[in-house]
């Protein structure tokens, strides 16, 4: 209900600007333009992926096997009379995917989604100044369009499924999206400097008593026709945390920081690396690494394809590890890869086949490496 009260209210606000004075001398022709302004878009995704090496456990007697989910997307974006944008995105899906029955710190599939009513996920208005160089988004945000962000890992639509190569596995994001804003200024086409702020649990209600906070840097050189896109950034989560090896010990606050980095070669190859720490005394993982690549399919004559290869590394912290090895866990580093290649059928339809790894499964030295194999199907208009 709260959703579908910003919903109403986000609407309201529209249709009032609309009806405003700068539409009144020439309505018929005020209406047209603005309708037309309106960019809607619509994605739907299906995904089936089977494992291989998962272990029997009371809670999982099938062991391997096929799991399958799907999502749906709609965005609407309109202009604002006066200045700025509103954007809406709606979600729903269906299916928890096969990280239920094989759980790892990295996860294979950050676009399973498990809830079926379609629900507004983000809900802004933002406002840009100086051709762009000052820029203010406000509303129920997700914070990870603009920070952490990558060329070539960003999408898990189209490009790495799992959630680990998506974004940083070491950045404690706010729960959910939720109330929030961020500013970004760029004195200059290669350097930007942003902030945000959200609620941490992305609940609503006392915000200001668990805020998430995040800087990040952006330098965005240009060589030749290849862009790059080199990110370093801080960030705070002020959510109560219970230490590791102290649960009684609550209201401990989390932190980190990290980098992100893209570049572009050849027109056609675009390398990227993360990597990143958080607090280990609230937290299973404490470093975390990734790197990899995307090779398009433009110099074969097969645009809209693309292969991508990537290969990871999440380090649990000790205080983690001594509670594992006190609960007879043998603790280790987790190690994930994946190949995905996105086939374009048509300007409207992909097809991606995806394989993943992962070795010591959620930290345990002694677990089966494990494989999944999958397809992923994306329609989009």
């Amino acid at each position: 209900m709260k959703n579908i009260r910003l919903c109403v209210l986000a609407f309201i606000c529209v249709l009032a600007c609309a009806a405003s004075p700068a539409f009144a001398e020439r309505p018929e022709k005020a209406a047209a333009g603005w309708f037309q302004k309106i960019d809607v878009t619509f994605g739907a995704s299906g995904i089936i992926q089977g494992t291989e090496g998962v272990p029997k456990t009371p809670e999982n007697t099938k062991a391997d096997g096929s799991e399958y989910s799907h999502s749906l997307d709609l965005e609407v974006t309109a202009p604002v009379p006066g200045g700025g944008k509103v954007y809406f995105h709606f979600e729903a899906g269906s299916g928890e995917g096969v990280d239920l029955k094989a759980p790892t710190m990295s996860a294979f599939n950050r676009d399973a989604d498990g809830d079926p009513a379609l629900r507004a996920t983000e809900l802004w208005y933002e406002r840009e100044w100086l051709d762009g160089g000052v820029r203010l988004r406000l509303g129920k945000v997700d914070l990870t369009t603009d920070f952490d962000a990558n060329a070539a890992a960003n999408d898990e639509t189209k490009q790495f499924l799992s959630a680990g190569f998506r974004n940083n596995p070491v950045v404690a994001f706010p729960d959910d999206n939720g109330p929030g804003g961020m500013l970004w200024v760029s004195p200059h086409r290669a350097f930007a400097l942003g902030l945000a702020a959200a609620d941490a649990r992305a609940v609503g209600d006392e915000v200001f008593s668990s805020p998430f906070v995040m800087a990040e840097m952006v330098f965005s050189p240009r060589f030749g026709e290849n862009q790059g896109n080199y990110r370093a950034y801080a960030w705070h989560n002020g959510k109560r945390h219970e230490k590791i090896l102290k649960p009684d010990a609550t209201g401990v606050e989390n932190y980190g920081f990290g980098f992100s980095f893209d570049q572009r070669f050849f027109g056609s190859i675009t390398l990227f690396a993360r990597g990143g720490m958080q607090r280990q005394a609230v937290s299973q993982a404490e470093y975390a690494g990734s790197a990899g690549f995307e090779i398009s399919g433009d110099a074969c004559g097969r645009e809209g394809d693309a292969l991508g290869i990537a290969g990871g590394v999440i380090l649990p912290g000790a205080d983690w590890k001594n509670d594992a090895r006190a609960n007879g866990v043998n603790p280790g580093d987790e190690y994930h890869a994946e190949v995905y290649y996105r086939v374009r059928v048509n300007e409207y339809l992909a097809f991606s086949p995806d394989v993943q790894w992962v070795r010591n499964p959620n930290g345990d030295a002694d677990a089966d490496d494990i494989w999944v194999f999958g397809v992923r199907a994306q329609f989009a208009f």
